[in-house]
């Protein structure tokens, strides 16, 4: 009987676990479609930089992505979606802060080699009373 009951208990404890680890999962699902569904310009943001000194530039709202959600951006700027766990091994490279970055750097010369490099995804140019309107 005690065996029994042990099993019960093991087995009560193991659902418990798999549902607390199935609720974080959801969870993080969750939280993940909240962040693709928030505005990518946001007030908060461009008041903490322009209160910011050191910032050396000053932020503005555009009114062409004003009202983008992170999710629509991504989609601009040609992101794919990445199946779950596939950058778990890939290493992290760190860098210090004190690392003196060039004061020009252009991808297209320096990875000359890459063939999609010079394609810029969702760009269209329209002339418009004689303005370029990209």
């Amino acid at each position: 009987m005690a065996a029994s009951q042990l099993g019960l208990v093991k087995f009560l404890f193991f659902l418990a676990a798999a549902s607390i680890f199935l609720a974080q999962i959801n969870a993080e699902k969750a939280l993940s479609q909240l962040k693709l569904n928030s505005h990518i310009l946001q007030d908060s943001i461009i008041k903490e930089i322009n209160e910011n000194p050191n910032a050396g530039w000053q932020a503005a709202m555009n009114p062409r992505f004003s009202n983008f959600t992170v999710g629509e951006f991504k989609h601009i700027l040609g992101v794919k979606p990445m199946p779950h766990g596939e950058l778990r091994q890939v290493p992290v490279k760190t860098h210090p802060k004190s690392l003196k970055l060039p004061e020009k750097f252009d991808a297209r010369t320096a990875w000359s080699q890459c063939s999609t490099i010079k394609r810029i995804l969702g760009q269209v140019i329209v002339v418009h009373a004689g303005h370029l309107v990209l």
